[in-house]
């Protein structure tokens, strides 16, 4: 069958359907993109979010040794001061798998920066404890207070603000992904509209000579 032989409505609905259908395929297309770069970002977001959870167990831990290694230097009760040491030794324990495992998943620079930052502050503040421990078992009472106040606490703060800092670029990260998915919607959506507009303007074009050809049809060639 010739192209010429179709009737002009028969021409205008086959165009029509090959239309919806290209618009659907592409739409799918864009839709299959988005769902995926949506479930990769999800399982990225979900990793971030559980080393968070992991950064803010090492902060807990480490504010509640600091307290403890200081209660254990003002009190006069011995037994009550080796009760916080012992406690102070295993959650030190605890801190210290976290910290293997946050190590060892901190590969970004800017991560491992920071991480940096958190080992340098503990290494001083359990270089710190042991010192309180042995003064203290000295029974030099005023001068353990003297060092816990002056020389530990200090250290404990800046240990606390470079764990602060890590959880805050972790945080950074989650939210740089977060936004970097939401900007591929965006852009999935507008190349989804731009290619539905290319093909709805072809339609159109496609309509617009099929009625210029009916309304001025080619002249026949002059008899010989």
């Amino acid at each position: 069958m010739q192209l010429d032989n179709i009737s002009v409505s028969r021409k205008l609905w086959g165009a029509f359907l090959v239309l919806m259908l290209a618009m659907l395929v592409i739409s799918g297309i864009q839709q299959n993109r988005a769902n995926s770069s949506m479930a990769s970002a999800m399982d990225e977001i979900v990793v971030i979010e559980e080393r968070i959870v992991m950064a803010v167990r090492w902060r807990g831990g480490t504010e509640t040794a600091g307290n403890m290694v200081l209660g254990a230097a003002v009190t006069s009760d011995s037994v009550l001061a080796e009760q916080y040491n012992a406690k102070v030794k295993a959650i030190i324990g605890d801190i210290t798998k976290i910290q293997e495992k946050i190590v060892a998943e901190s590969t970004a620079p800017e991560e491992k920066a920071a991480v940096d930052a958190v080992l340098a502050a503990r290494k001083a503040v359990l270089a710190a404890t042991a010192k309180t421990w042995d003064l203290k078992g000295a029974g030099d009472v005023v001068e353990t207070q003297r060092f816990a106040d002056e020389q530990f606490a200090p250290l404990i703060t800046s240990y606390l603000k470079s764990q602060d800092d890590f959880v805050a670029v972790l945080q950074k990260r989650r939210d740089a992904v977060r936004a970097a998915v939401n900007e591929r919607r965006v852009s999935y959506a507008v190349q989804g509209l731009a290619a539905s507009a290319v093909l709805m303007g072809l339609f159109l074009l496609l309509a617009w000579k099929l009625v210029h050809s009916i309304n001025w049809p080619m002249p026949l060639p002059p008899e010989i």
